[in-house]
C-alpha cells in the first residue's frame, strides 16, 4: 500500500481539518500556557516523551521491527504544531515535517492557510486537541505497522 493509501484509509485530511476547524480561536489562544500546563497534559495520555529544548518540542518515539515513529509536539502561544516523521530501515519515509502540510504533498486537497494548525484556550481544549491527534497517530501507526 502506497502512503497516500495509508493516510486516505484512516481519512487523515479531514479527521485534521475538523481539529482545526473546532480549534481556531486566534484571538482567544492561551499565550502564557506554561510548560507545567503541558507536561500535565501530556502525562494524561501516558506517552512516553522528552522534552527538546533546542527545538522547544516534546518529542514522542514508538518502533516497532525496523519502523520508527516520530511525533513531535510544540506548543506555543496557545498554537499546536504537531510534527511527523516515519523512518523506515533509517530512511524517512515522505511526507514528513508539519502534518498541516501532507495533504498538499499527497495532492489532497486542503485549505492550509484557513486551517493550518489548532488553537488552544484552556487546559481542557489542549487535552481534546492532543487526544484527536494522538488518535491520527495511532491509526497511523497501526496502518504502517500492517504494511511491514
Amino acid at each position: 500500500m502506497e502512503t497516500k493509501q495509508i493516510f486516505e484509509k484512516i481519512n487523515f485530511v479531514n479527521r485534521y481539518q475538523s481539529i482545526c476547524e473546532k480549534h481556531n480561536d486566534f484571538d482567544n489562544r492561551m499565550r502564557d500556557s506554561t510548560m507545567q500546563l503541558q507536561k500535565g497534559v501530556l502525562d494524561e495520555f501516558g506517552y512516553k516523551y522528552k522534552y527538546i529544548s533546542n527545538g522547544s518540542f516534546y518529542q514522542i518515539k514508538d518502533t516497532h521491527n525496523n519502523l520508527s515513529f516520530f511525533l513531535h509536539i510544540v506548543l506555543k502561544g496557545g498554537v499546536v504544531e504537531p510534527l511527523l516523521y516515519i523512518d523506515f530501515l533509517e530512511k524517512t519515509i515522505e511526507p514528513q515535517g508539519r502534518i498541516d502540510f501532507f495533504p498538499e504533498d499527497l495532492g489532497i486537497p486542503f485549505e492550509r492557510l484557513k486551517y493550518g494548525l489548532p488553537k488552544y484556550s484552556s487546559k481542557e481544549e489542549l487535552n481534546e486537541i492532543l487526544k484527536e491527534i494522538f488518535s491520527i497517530y495511532e491509526d497511523l501507526k497501526k496502518e504502517f505497522i500492517k504494511q511491514l
